[in-house]
Parts: structure tokens; sequence; C-alpha cells
């Protein structure tokens, strides 16, 4: 078999509410549709999402799919290593391309078997996989009466974005333990935006809250700040956008940086190296959640078979799926009581809607991703002071 062709597609899905969070505000998904085609007739699907999706597409389309055309898509690993081979230099932007490639290569390769993806991961230790409800920066009266409906959802776990102003912050979590209890798992997420004094002050402040764990209170770089947080607060810490790589975890796990890792199929450059980081912090006694980049539904799905594959996905999982107003999706992922069940189909077990995709589809723009106006009078700042 052979690759003869890549079409990507751009796509941009609006959310059903300003997603606020420490550094900005998003107002919808977007990301780059794979559709890599072969001469048997197989087309497998990927998706790359990452923090500049221009970018991304660009080394798709203008340095890899010269390289894969012609390449035999079942030999994955090779192509795979071939490709971060080529782009070991690139501040690891190279990542979030091939995950989106590999995506598509093992749905070729599992619909070429007649086996879901998971199965090639190792098989499956679990038939459906949870997620937290999410919460963003907002009234805190708003943000209770969303984790209720959570609640009365089924979810079991709570995940909320914290960082811009410690008052909103503890009266939010106040409203939500007022509307929810205490049976309902919730954990935080500052996004890097807070100094190390910070982090430690914040963090014994939301402790009578019970918090799950602390999800990546200090900026990515700041290995032994955060190392020195978690030994000062008695939350556990969590890694994600620390959490880049094979390597950088193994440098976390050095320098004893954090509790739990939150994972992307996209930041670890695909399905196997993710699933790589959780035999990795297996081994050393760590546990792992699947963190999110606002996929639809092509690389929720891919993110489920990994969690699918492990036992040290331990927690729900990340996703802004159910806060996304549609999907591309022939059949759009079902989310009962937190969890989607993943079938026996093969591969990814899933199809592109044309009539969907060609509405979604729209080039991507930097107005609204992330980033707030810039006279905002809470502009995101990166390591707050006290």
């Amino acid at each position: 078999m052979k690759i003869t062709k890549i079409v990507g597609h751009h796509v941009r899905i609006p959310l059903v509410h300003p997603a606020k969070w420490s550094g900005g505000t998003r107002m919808s998904a977007p990301a780059y549709i794979l559709q890599v085609h072969t001469d048997e007739g197989i087309i497998g699907l990927g998706e790359c999402v990452g923090p500049t999706i221009p970018v991304i597409a660009s080394i798709v389309t203008e340095e890899f799919t010269q390289f894969l055309i012609g390449q035999d898509p079942l030999k994955t690993e090779l192509l795979v290593r071939r490709l971060e081979e080529f782009a070991r230099n690139w501040l690891q932007l190279g990542a979030y391309a091939i995950a989106g490639i590999e995506m598509a290569l093992l749905d070729i390769k599992g619909k070429w078997l007649g086996a879901p993806v998971y199965q090639l991961l190792g098989g499956a230790c679990k038939s459906s996989v949870g997620y937290a409800g999410y919460l963003f920066i907002d009234d805190p009266q708003m943000n209770a009466k969303r984790a209720l409906a959570y609640k009365e959802q089924g979810y079991t776990e709570i995940k909320m974005k914290v960082g811009r102003d410690l008052k909103n912050d503890l009266d939010t979590l106040a409203a939500i333990r007022s509307a929810i209890g205490y049976d309902i798992k919730l954990r935080v997420d500052a996004n890097m935006n807070w100094s190390v004094p910070t982090a430690i002050k914040w963090i014994k402040a939301m402790q009578p809250y019970d918090i799950q764990y602390v999800e990546q209170p200090v900026p990515d770089y700041d290995l032994d700040g955060m190392a020195a947080v978690r030994r000062a607060v008695d939350v556990p810490i969590a890694s994600d956008e620390s959490c880049s790589s094979v390597e950088r975890v193994l440098q976390m796990i050095k320098r004893e940086s954090c509790d739990v890792f939150v994972v992307y199929v996209s930041e670890a450059g695909g399905l196997t190296r993710a699933r790589t980081i959780a035999s990795i912090a297996d081994a050393c006694g760590k546990w792992c959640a699947m963190g999110t980049w606002a996929e639809t539904g092509v690389a929720t799905m891919a993110g489920a078979h990994v969690i699918a594959s492990s036992a040290n996905f331990v927690f729900c999982n990340d996703s802004h799926y159910m806060l996304q107003s549609d999907d591309i999706l022939t059949e759009p992922l079902r989310i009962r009581q937190g969890k989607i069940t993943l079938s026996d189909k093969p591969g990814l077990g899933i199809e592109l809607d044309p009539q969907k995709l060609d509405t979604f589809t729209k080039c991507e723009v930097r107005e609204s991703v992330f980033f707030d106006a810039i006279e905002d009078e809470q502009m995101p700042l990166i390591g707050q002071v006290l």
C-alpha cells in the first residue's frame, strides 16, 4: 500500500459560550483536518491542533507531504521517526503536525487490519472513557449552575480554570461546593499564570475546597519552581504545558516536579508517543489524564483510543467537546454519564460528514482564538506576583 495524496481542511467550530482562562478567551475550536489517501482506496483521518494552526498546516503541506507521498502507511513507527528527525529543531511545532499524520496512519492501519486503533496500542483496558465537566472563568453563580448541571448529567469530576483573580476563584469554588457538595471531585488549572510564591499562597487558600489537583501552577519551563510548589502544598500538582514530550517527562520525573501528567496526543507527537508517556508515568508511580486543545470529534476519538489502551489514565479526562456547537462527523460522539463508549469499528471508528466539513471550513485567524483585547483591564500576565 502507498500514500497517494494528503488533503487538509481548516475548520473552526463555534463554542456554545466564550471560554475564558488565565491566558485569554477562546471562542471556537479550530483544527486542521487531514485525509490521507492510499492506492488501496483506504482514507485515514487525522487532526492537527495546537498553538498556531496556519503554521502547523504549512508544515504538513509544505514539508511533510512531499516525503510521505509514495510511502507505505503501515510503517507507522518508521515514518513517525523520520518526521521527528526532520523536525527536531522546530521548537516543538513539528510534533503537532506529526500527531495529525500519525493519527491518520493508524486509522489506515486499523481499517486495513479490521481492528480498532486501541487494539493496535495494546488492547482495551476499559470499554468507556470518562471526561470531566469543564468550567472556565466566569461569574461564581453561573459556574455553580453549570457545575450542578454537570453533576445532574452524571459527571463525577469537574475541572475549573483559575488564575486571574484570587477572590473570584475562591468565591467560585465556594459557590460550586455549595451547589454540588463534596462527592464530586474538583480540580483547577492555572495555565502557568502564577509565580512560585503566588502559587503556594493561592493553592493553600483553595485547599479547604478539597481540590483533586492543581494543574500547571507555574510557567512550563520552570520545572524546579513547580517542584518547589509541590513540596510546599498538600494538594497534588499536575503538569500540563510542561508535559510536552517524552524527554520533558523524564526531566520532570528526575526533578520530582509533579504527581500527575496531563498528556496530549498533539503535544506528544502522536498516539504512540502519548501512550509511551503513560507507560513511563506508570513505571514511576505517577498518574495520567488526557488534556485538550478543543479538538473536534476526530482527535477526541483518537485520544479516547489512547486512554482506553492504558490502565494509567485514572482520572476523568479533559475535553471541550461538550462545549462545541456541532461537529464534522457523520455520527457526533455521545457523552453519556460523562463517558464515551468505544466501539469495535476498525480504525478510529468515525467518518467525516462532507456537508458539515464544508460548513465549518474556515481559514484559521488569530482574532479571538486565544487573546483578549489589548485594552482589557484584566489582560493576562504570566507569572503573577503577590
